[in-house]
């Protein structure tokens, strides 16, 4: 019987692109939609829909051809709400939301991450006050939320950017473990993200600019403990340790990337330009970058690899240099806090 394998993989901007990164990026090749989202009109009611993402069809193929023993985890810092509006054309028996915060399994969250995750959560201010610091609003709007005025974030979501600071496109939907803010990079001057970030620490939370989203999550989330607690269970399940191949993009996914027995990274993408040298990089970007990714691990599945050593014989280089090589005492305390094994 052949090794199981684990694929644990990031969506934007990995294997799904918007109009707008494909257009940033390149790469194009011909997709099909995987989320639609309503058009706000005049009155904010919700009109046709129109494509927010989509999964170019050489991946999608390479994708319906995983064998059996092959398990699919995708791993995105976006909500459960904005997860669920994807249509992804292929199983998922395993999904990692909230850049860590949830793990699903077969749609569902699995009751021990969720007691696992709980200390974190508890020891972190309410999101609303959280909300209220990336829509720049400050200490005033996050008294209010203290204060029980609800509303507030809800009214500023509706009302667009002009009631709030000139960088701030949007707010993102409400969750208690992740918020969001659409931003405008080029207008958020270096003084106030940092302000941000100062402010969210001091409510337990941590704040990081991903392109246009500027995301908070409680302090201790992280997908590289979500994939390590999947990787357990579908050992468990087995009865043998999957070889974990990985896919990502950005800093939200080095650390699951260091995990892995083989990842890739996106030509293009912030970890490609970051740290040029680490990383299995793409040959192209966007979707392009999707369809080589899928394919590689296909032919890795298919091929049959069974040990460490053989994978690093294949033609994508092992990422030893991807491993962190400063696993600090935070990120140790970290794990520790899930109960999540050190190595």
């Amino acid at each position: 019987m052949p090794r199981p394998v684990l694929i644990t993989t990031d969506l934007d901007r990995t294997l799904i692109f918007s109009s707008r990164a494909t257009a940033q990026l390149g790469g194009a090749l011909p997709a099909d939609p995987v989320e639609m989202l309503g058009v706000r009109t005049a009155a904010r009611q919700t009109a046709a829909g129109q494509t927010a993402g989509e999964l170019c069809r050489a991946a999608r193929d390479a994708l319906a051809a995983l064998p059996g023993h092959a398990r699919i985890c995708v791993a995105t810092s976006r909500s459960i709400i904005r997860l669920r509006r994807l249509r992804l054309p292929f199983a998922v028996p395993y999904a990692i939301a909230a850049n860590g915060g949830v793990v699903l399994v077969n749609g569902e969250p699995d009751p021990e991450w969720m007691a696992r995750i709980a200390g974190l959560v508890g020891r972190a201010a309410p999101a609303a006050e959280v909300r209220a610091v990336l829509a720049g609003a400050g200490d005033s709007s996050a008294g209010f939320a203290r204060a029980g005025v609800r509303g507030w974030d809800a009214g500023l979501a509706a009302s667009g950017a002009t009631a709030g600071p000139h960088w701030l496109v949007r707010m993102g939907d409400e969750d208690d473990m992740c918020c969001l803010a659409i931003v405008e990079p080029g207008l958020l001057p270096p003084a106030d993200l940092a302000t941000i970030a100062g402010q969210c620490m001091e409510l337990g939370w941590e704040a990081s600019l991903i392109g246009r989203k500027l995301y908070a999550f409680p302090a201790g989330f992280g997908k590289e403990h979500a994939a390590a607690f999947v990787a357990k269970k579908v050992a468990a399940e087995v009865g043998a340790e999957p070889l974990r191949l990985a896919a990502g993009d950005t800093e939200h996914d080095r650390l699951m990337l260091a995990q892995a027995d083989q990842a890739w990274v996106p030509a293009g993408s912030d970890l490609a330009a970051r740290r040029p040298g680490a990383f299995a990089v793409t040959s192209q970007p966007g979707h392009a970058a999707a369809a080589q990714i899928t394919q590689e691990w296909l032919n890795a599945c298919l091929a049959g690899y069974d040990s460490l050593a053989t994978l690093r014989s294949c033609r994508t280089p092992m990422l030893e240099a991807l491993r962190n090589p400063h696993f600090d005492d935070r990120l140790a305390g970290d794990a520790e806090a899930l109960g999540l094994p050190i190595e």
